[in-house]
C-alpha cells in the first residue's frame, strides 16, 4: 500500500457579490448553505480533476481532506448620522447612496469631514426642497407681522413671494420665529438685509437636523 510523502495545498480565495438574504446569515449558516450550493461537483470534483491531471507525472491521490470557509465583508462607510448632520435635506436613500460614495476621499479632520460631506451632499443634490413657513417680525415702522414664505430644506434661505417686494423689517430685532406650516416645528431666522426681492431671511442648516425626519415628510407631502 502506498504512502503518502507528500501533502499539496491548494487555496482559493473567491470573492462574492451574494443576495442580501445570505449576507445576513451567521457564519455557521453561511458556510453550510455554500457547501450545499458546490456540492459534489466541487468539493469532490476537484480532488478528482487534481488526480488526474497528478497521475500524467506517476503521481497519486491517496486521500484529501477539504475546509470551507466564508466571511461577509462590510462595505466601509461613512456613518449615515454624519451624513444627516451636515446636509439633512437628503433623503435616507441618498444619505446611504452618500454613505458609500464619500468614503473614499474622506479628510481626517473633523471639520474638513463635516465640510466635504456638506459639499458631496450638495453635489448629489441641490435643488430646492421647499416647505411653507410663517415668519414673525416686526415691519419697520414697528408693526408687528406674519410673513408667509417657504424654506428651502437644502440651504435654509426662506423665499418670500413678490408681495414683499416693498417689505421692509425693522433692523435689529434679534431671531425671528418661524413656524413650519403642518407640523409643530418652530426655528428662527436672522435677516441679514433687503434686496430687490425683501428681506433676506436665512435659517442656519444646523436647526434642520433635529427635525428632519418631520421636514423631510413635510416636502415629500407637497
Amino acid at each position: 500500500m502506498s504512502v503518502a510523502n507528500v501533502r499539496l495545498q491548494l487555496q482559493f480565495d473567491l470573492e462574492l457579490a451574494v443576495p442580501d438574504s445570505l449576507a445576513t446569515l451567521d457564519h455557521a449558516q453561511l458556510c453550510k448553505t455554500l457547501a450545499g450550493l458546490l456540492g459534489p461537483t466541487v468539493i469532490q470534483g476537484l480532488p478528482v480533476i487534481a488526480g488526474k491531471q497528478l497521475a500524467k507525472a506517476e503521481m497519486r491521490v491517496l486521500k484529501h481532506h477539504h475546509r470551507l470557509e466564508a466571511e461577509v465583508k462590510t462595505a466601509a462607510r461613512v456613518e449615515p448620522s454624519r451624513i444627516m448632520d451636515a446636509a439633512p435635506h437628503l433623503t435616507d436613500a441618498e444619505v446611504a447612496t452618500l454613505a458609500m460614495r464619500a468614503v473614499a476621499r474622506l479628510p481626517k479632520g473633523e471639520a474638513e469631514q463635516a465640510s466635504y460631506l456638506r459639499s458631496q451632499a450638495l453635489a448629489l443634490v441641490n435643488e430646492y426642497r421647499l416647505v411653507s413657513c410663517l415668519v414673525d417680525a416686526l415691519l419697520s415702522n414697528g408693526k408687528p407681522s406674519q410673513i408667509e414664505g417657504k424654506l428651502n430644506l437644502t440651504n435654509g434661505h426662506i423665499f418670500l413671494d413678490a408681495s414683499h417686494r416693498q417689505t421692509r423689517l425693522q433692523n435689529a430685532q434679534g431671531p425671528l420665529r418661524v413656524a413650519v406650516a403642518g407640523t409643530d416645528v418652530v426655528l428662527t431666522a436672522e435677516c441679514s438685509g433687503h434686496t430687490l426681492t425683501g428681506p433676506v431671511l436665512d435659517v442656519t442648516v444646523k436647526q434642520l437636523v433635529p427635525h428632519r425626519g418631520v421636514l423631510l415628510a413635510r416636502w415629500q407631502a407637497g
